[in-house]
Parts: C-alpha cells; structure tokens; sequence
C-alpha cells in the first residue's frame, strides 16, 4: 500500500514536471531618457520561439506602449517630489489612464505569451 502510494506520487511529479516543459524567459527595455528599466517575461515551447516572440513583443512595446508608460511614470514621480496630495480627481483620471495603459500592454503581449512585469527607476 505505501509502495504503491509513493509510485504514484513519484508518477504525479514526474508527469507535472513534464506538463511545465515550456520554455520562459525576463528581459528588459533600458528607457534612458525617462531614466526607467521596463521589464518582462516571456514563454514559449522552445527557446526560438521565446525570443521571437521577445523580439515581436519588443517592437509592439516600443511603438505602441514605451511613450505613454513614460509619461505616466514622470507625471507620478513629478507629483510625488511636490511633496503635496493631489485632488481625488486627479488620482482617478490617472489611475484611469494607468489601468487603460497596462490593459492595452498586456492585451498586445499576451497572444504572443509575453507580459510586462513592471518598472524600475534607473538613478
């Protein structure tokens, strides 16, 4: 009776290790003038197909996202150095535009089985 437990716990593992067999990666985009590191990760079911998807995932990025991503993180770091609380108006029109902004980039990069983690501020 433990014997076969065991077996078939050792079965179950094996076969979960086998159904996570898919490939995954993080990278980054440097944003040097917002002074910002984006970063993602990336799966697929090879390594090629991860950084195909990557280097598509990349150009949608930068040519539909990185601008408004930008902005949004300067309007925020700007409103935090005033040392002042903005109106209630202000955080829900900027958390509109935040929650807009991450849907677009997550529905872009999702067919292609990327997403975008977050962001780092560069000193």
């Amino acid at each position: 009776m433990v014997k076969s437990f065991k077996l078939a716990l050792a079965m179950l593992a094996i076969g979960a290790a086998a159904a996570q067999a898919e490939e995954r990666a993080q990278f980054y985009i440097p944003d040097k003038p917002a002074k910002l590191v984006y970063l993602f990760t990336c799966t697929g079911e090879t390594v090629e197909a991860v950084n195909t998807n990557w280097a598509k995932a990349q150009e949608i990025f930068a040519q539909n996202h990185q601008k408004l991503a930008a902005e949004l993180e300067t309007e925020t770091r700007a409103q935090r150095e005033t040392g002042k609380a903005p109106s209630q108006e202000a955080i829900d029109a900027h958390n509109k535009r935040f929650s807009a902004h991450k849907s677009a980039v997550a529905a872009d990069l999702a067919p292609l089985g990327c997403r975008m983690d977050g962001l780092v501020h560069m000193p």
